[in-house]
């Protein structure tokens, strides 16, 4: 099995190198950015590609590993070429994409699947340690599919096979558990350094309390890993973190983030309707709906 790659980015890299490691061949890269693609293929000790008609022609496996607006113009290229579609797979490593942007490349002979993995990968070190700790999501032909199992198992990692997923919804779900995670990051970091904590000399300092957490939840699962004032029901430490928070937007997220760590801690069993409510009611400005049965 050869395969080729269409895009020359982190992801693409990192797996081709990973294959390359685990005996697959690497055909080459193809990408906009020649100096790119000189960079990928002489990492991974493969081709320059200059033409579609190149990648297809050395390659069995194709794998768009470009950013997603791009995927539609790469498979209406690469669907200029029928002649010489015969017996190739192709692959796209994009979340919120649906395999159904790879049709043009589908036929009797010709097979499609989506393979995402799950997981951020801001440069080519960090992606080679994680890559093969990770989950990737499969969903195509039967036969694309196995190729994709066969791809996944030659750099360690783990796989799930999809079938008609809201793509937008599960990709939206990966990018709050990651990039949201991040964001969430610096809105601790803006209340910390508003508080006059010196963070300049401990800038880690809320590091191992987010790594715990994760454990936590690793361990634990999202609802038992839930601590805090909120699963308390400490309303008066809630109230003091709201008193002393000066910028409306950061009250605002505050509130936001407060009011799913409600339901949490109400799903938790942590405290009675009457203590809900009037935590509700502060996250909700004084506003609060106590004329009924809190159900979760």
């Amino acid at each position: 099995m050869k395969i080729g790659f269409v895009g020359a980015g982190v992801v693409g890299t990192s797996l081709a190198f990973l294959l390359s490691q685990n005996g697959i061949n690497i055909s080459g890269f193809l990408s906009r950015s020649l100096e790119s693609a000189k960079k990928s293929a002489e990492f991974t000790q493969s081709s320059v590609f200059s033409s579609y008609e190149e990648v297809i022609t050395n390659s069995d496996v194709i794998i768009i590993s470009t950013n997603d607006n791009s995927i539609p113009e790469v498979v209406n290229n690469l669907s200029q070429y029928k002649e010489i579609l015969k017996e190739k797979t192709f692959a796209h490593l994009s979340g919120a994409l649906n395999l159904e942007v790879l049709n043009p490349l589908k036929d009797e002979n010709n097979f499609i699947m989506v393979m995402h993995p799950i997981q951020t990968c801001p440069s080519v070190s960090s992606a080679l340690e994680l890559l093969p700790k990770s989950y990737f999501t499969l969903e195509g032909d039967e036969k694309a599919v196995e190729i994709g199992k066969e791809i996944v198992n030659k750099i360690s990692g783990k796989y799930i096979v999809l079938n008609n997923i809201v793509r937008p919804l599960y990709h939206a779900a990966c990018v709050v558990a990651s990039n949201y995670l991040v964001a969430l990051s610096k809105f601790s970091l803006l209340l910390l350094k508003e508080s006059g904590f010196p963070f300049e000399n401990y800038p880690d300092a809320l590091i191992p309390l987010m790594e715990g957490t994760l454990k936590n939840i690793k361990e634990k699962g999202t609802t038992d890993a839930l601590t805090g004032p909120i699963a308390r029901g400490d309303v008066n430490t809630v109230k003091l973190h709201l008193k002393n928070i000066k910028d409306p937007s950061l009250e605002e997220l505050y509130k936001s983030l407060g009011k799913l760590t409600l339901e949490i801690a109400y799903e938790k069993g942590s405290f009675n309707n009457e203590k809900y409510f009037e935590l509700e009611g502060i996250l909700n400005g004084g506003k609060s709906n106590n004329s009924h049965t809190k159900e979760i």
